[in-house]
């Protein structure tokens, strides 16, 4: 019996670890493009067998509760502006003058009409805090690792995804931990999309993925292109940036 109960400690405590240790990755994951602080500029584009669509795109984020988003070009959307304050969004939109409260329903709705939600676009927490992880398997590559590992929702956690694939890539010369694709489904268990990270290069002195492309399952030829041409991080950014009074005031 004594040996059952020592063995069965063994296996909840390795468990735990396993879990602590695909958490974490995730975690540093989900900070890579985000870091503590740090401004980014980035290039949108929309692409559909129909038409397509492109933004030019400035943000700054803060910890993992602020975030302001600027649309910079075109001019049709230039001053288009997205703020979160911890739990609360809004959204500017300088044609009509209007300031939008975006519900805590919208935050997986798509933003400017892209294949990403409002929660990616700001790097919410969601993925961290709302669902289980476990360690599916690990790969070495050239000088990295990569770890696929499944992320589950928390029984009563408000999320869209009913499970969530990622691989990250723990790099062997600087400890970086990048993203490298990102798989969501549905509570039945189909595919709705993939995020595919790449050309990974060090850019505000970190390793990181400066192209991300977003494809819907099931709308063929629809894709989502995100292309970092700009990103510093660690700066002096204080809460007050992030103030309702600059929401306004952030695309002029």
């Amino acid at each position: 019996m004594r040996n059952l109960l020592a063995a069965a400690f063994l296996f909840a405590r390795s468990a735990a670890a396993a879990e602590m240790g695909a958490k974490e990755l995730v975690d540093r994951a989900n900070k890579t493009l985000r870091g503590d602080s740090s401004r980014a500029r980035l290039t949108m584009t929309i692409e559909t067998p129909e038409w397509k669509r492109s933004l030019e795109v400035e943000g700054w984020n803060k910890d993992r509760a602020f975030a302001l988003i600027v649309i910079r070009a075109p001019a049709k959307e230039r001053g288009e502006t997205t703020l979160r304050r911890k739990n609360e969004m809004w959204a500017w939109m300088p044609k009509v003058e209007r300031v939008i409260k975006i519900p805590p329903t919208m935050m997986h709705s798509a933003w400017q009409g892209s294949d990403f939600t409002y929660e990616d676009i700001v790097k919410a927490d969601s993925i961290v805090k709302d669902y289980t992880h476990a360690l599916l398997s690990a790969k070495k590559e050239d000088g990295r690792t990569v770890y696929r590992i499944q992320a589950l929702p928390k029984a009563d956690a408000p999320v869209v995804w009913g499970k969530v694939i990622t691989d990250v890539a723990l790099y062997d010369a600087d400890q970086a931990v990048v993203p490298l694709l990102e798989e969501d489904y549905s509570e039945r268990g189909e595919l709705i999309r993939t995020i595919s990270f790449s050309d990974i290069k060090i850019m505000g002195g970190r390793r990181v993925p400066a192209t991300l492309e977003c494809a819907p399952a099931q709308r063929k030829g629809r894709r989502t292109t995100l292309r970092y041409s700009e990103l510093e991080f660690d700066l002096p950014l204080q809460e007050g940036f992030f103030s309702y009074q600059r929401l306004q005031k952030a695309g002029g």
